[in-house]
């Protein structure tokens, strides 16, 4: 009898799903189906925006705070990955909003030459979203998880966004 118990039991760990598999493949379906959704609502998208943002600085407040030891080139990719995240925002506030005036101010050349990363560069700027969705995972704790919330955000965002406008 203890060896049928045994049995079952060896049986029952080959079905066992890990939940952040579970999570990451509600990931995956969200990133497909929510920018349909999203797309002609500019509610939604400063709302999508807003979330993707408290997920930043509550990442930037975990990797802060959190000094768990991790490997220099993990944490090297953690830290390049959070920058890179953080400096993409204004050029998605620019996008959402209706600042057009700044085409026709002065300082376009600027904001130009900082946001052509983002909007010609890299399949108009597909692949730099997707790398801030894979340097998220090589992050620690919460810091992770916050980061890659608000990576997973932003990539329903920009999606959800069609063709850049700028």
């Amino acid at each position: 009898m203890n060896s049928v118990s045994q049995g079952v039991a060896g049986r029952k760990s080959w079905f066992r799903v890990r939940p952040i598999f579970l999570l990451a493949c509600a990931a995956f379906v969200a990133v497909i189906t929510l920018p349909g959704v999203v797309h002609g609502n500019h509610i939604l998208k400063r709302v999508f925006l807003l979330l993707a943002c408290l997920a930043l600085v509550s990442g930037w407040f975990f990797l802060l705070k959190d000094r768990e030891p991790n490997s220099l080139w993990r944490a090297s990719i953690t830290l390049l990955t959070s920058v890179y995240l953080t400096a993409s925002l204004p050029v998605f506030f620019f996008e959402l909003s209706q600042m057009r005036w700044l085409m026709r101010d002065s300082m376009h050349r600027v904001f130009s030459a900082y946001a052509w990363l983002w909007v010609h560069w890299g399949s108009h700027g597909f692949l730099q979203v997707f790398l801030g969705v894979v340097g998220s995972f090589f992050g620690r704790g919460r810091a992770r998880i916050a980061f890659l919330t608000g990576s997973v955000l932003l990539m329903i965002l920009w999606a959800a966004m069609g063709t850049w406008g700028y």
